[in-house]
């Protein structure tokens, strides 16, 4: 099963904070905001991408298969770290 899904994907897009961010905390994927000191930023997180690098990779207009597929790469490449 992977960490990374499209649902994450999906989650960071909608985010009203410009600056939210993808992360992996003890296995798990979590969207949190951009100011960790307002809430769900752990210190031991590891950012795998943020809300503008998503956005700058999908381009205007992505389809559900562009998220799939950008799922699917920061999936691997998460495992690839150890992740």
């Amino acid at each position: 099963m992977p960490t990374i899904t499209p649902e994450h994907l999906h989650t960071l897009l909608a985010s009203p904070d410009r600056g939210a961010a993808l992360v992996v905390v003890a296995g798990r994927a979590a969207v949190v905001p951009a100011d960790p000191s307002r809430g769900e930023g752990p210190e031991d997180a590891m950012v795998i991408t943020t809300r503008d690098a998503v956005i700058a990779e999908l381009d205007t207009g992505a389809n559900e298969e562009q998220i799939e597929a950008l799922a699917q790469r920061l999936d691997v490449a998460l495992e690839s770290l150890g992740g």
